[in-house]
């Protein structure tokens, strides 16, 4: 696929790389992720650096990457607390859909720690995000019309601190 062209669907995520591998759920009163294969997604999740996207249906929602492991930055979502934005646009927006009748999924690309460029280490999920969410421009990276990735909000969020 041209990288002009805009990308549509789960099928571009797959064609990628990215593993089907979760959903999201009510439990109770708490959001909570799931793994399709409990194995797998506790493997998953413990992994730092990775990309992930969520998707109803076939329309990619939200594309984000994180630093930490997918564990710790899924607990945002989890329980947004007092954290940042994204985690309570995002948690209010994946328990609308469930409870709605809908199914979300959750879509990651771990860590591929092997690739270095003159002796350091890329962080693929850093590199593809902006790509991603310009071919994709999934809604739930939008903010007032304008695409917006998890390095992007990172960096509106400092400069608003004093």
């Amino acid at each position: 696929m041209p990288s002009t062209q805009r990308k549509s669907g789960k099928s571009d995520l797959l064609a990628i790389g990215l593993e089907d591998a979760a959903r999201w759920q009510i439990d109770g009163k708490k959001l909570k992720h799931v793994g399709d294969k409990s194995a797998n997604w506790r493997r998953l999740t413990a992994i730092p650096n990775c990309l992930y996207a969520f998707c109803c249906g076939d329309d990619v929602l939200y594309i984000g990457k994180t630093t930490k492991t997918l564990a710790k930055r899924f607990a945002g979502y989890c329980d947004p607390g007092n954290g940042r934005a994204t985690n309570w646009k995002c948690h209010q927006k994946i328990r609308a859909l469930l409870q709605g009748g809908k199914n979300v999924r959750i879509f990651v690309l771990p860590s591929h720690s092997h690739l270095s460029w003159g002796g350091f280490e890329i962080n693929l999920a850093a590199g593809l995000e902006d790509a991603l969410v310009k071919a994709f421009k999934p809604p739930w990276n939008g903010s007032n019309k304008h695409l917006l990735t998890e390095t992007t909000i990172n960096e509106e969020e400092l400069n608003e601190k004093p």
